[in-house]
């Protein structure tokens, strides 16, 4: 009898726990372009859909090394494991000439705005920044 309780009892549990989202298809995503160059970002906006699959493709077409940092979002995005080991300290850091392409999850926070920007010493004196929209 104690058995057949224990085992209704965790029949319950289950049905009543959160469904994990399901596991994304890494090699779908719209794409978005990302150009650094050695004053600005472009685009300097970038609007997403909250949930939604996006490969970011991030060029740097300048003569010197820059990153993209973004702390907040990517702690809260989704990066495909493959591509991970592009994201140091929350930022992708790029030399010269160098591009990064990065399968992510937005996030699914509607109304968010992230900002992004080049931490380099010359870049952060020219406030060379962005920000990141999820709709």
């Amino acid at each position: 009898m104690r058995f057949a309780l224990s085992l209704a009892a965790v029949a319950t549990l289950a049905g009543s726990a959160v469904a994990a989202p399901p596991a994304p298809n890494w090699t779908k995503g719209r794409p978005i372009e990302i150009s650094i160059s050695n004053d600005r970002f472009t685009p300097s906006t970038i609007t997403l859909r909250r949930g939604a699959q996006y490969i970011l493709r991030i060029h740097n077409r300048s003569d010197r090394k820059h990153n993209f940092s973004a702390p907040h979002f990517f702690t809260e995005a989704r990066v495909s494991p493959r591509d991970s080991g592009w994201v140091t300290d929350d930022k992708v850091d790029l030399a010269a000439g160098r591009s990064a392409t990065l399968h992510i999850v937005a996030p699914d926070t509607p109304h968010a705005e992230y900002a992004f920007r080049s931490t380099n010493l010359l870049d952060a004196a020219a406030n060379m920044k962005g920000r990141i929209v999820v709709r």
